[in-house]
């Protein structure tokens, strides 16, 4: 028999070929990246020497009540040029960090860097 009038409907279908791809492509990816135990190379590494001894950063804070701090013990301006002096003499980078409060005065934070520049300092990190 012969249909005169067919039904327009479409039938949608999954295309499923992308997916497999990225499937595919995922599972290789996976493969070539993932670490397996005992996977590399076994090295003999030379024994080391003793290491310099390394720093600590010399640190002046100037907390908000406008104290002084050298490596977190309390000083004050008048003896700081002197202990940093001494902090310094043995050193070669010469730095001094100096971390101080938001609203600390102006004229505190130039003295203790000059202070500091005095003391024999020549490179300096400011915190702010």
């Amino acid at each position: 028999m012969l249909d005169l009038f067919p039904s327009h409907k479409k039938r949608f279908e999954i295309d499923m070929a992308p997916l497999i791809d990225v499937v595919f492509l995922l599972l290789i990816f996976f493969m070539l990246t993932f670490a397996i135990q005992g996977q590399g190379l076994a090295i003999s590494l030379p024994e080391g020497e003793e290491t310099q001894k390394v720093d600590k950063d010399i640190i002046v804070k100037i907390d908000r009540n406008s104290n002084i701090l050298l490596n977190d013990k309390p000083i004050e301006l008048d003896s700081l040029g002197s202990a940093l002096g001494e902090e310094l003499s043995t050193r070669s980078d010469k730095l001094v960090v100096i971390d101080s409060a938001p609203k600390v005065k102006y004229n505190l934070f130039a003295q203790v860097l000059d202070v500091s520049r005095e003391a024999g300092a020549e490179n300096f990190s400011i915190i702010k």
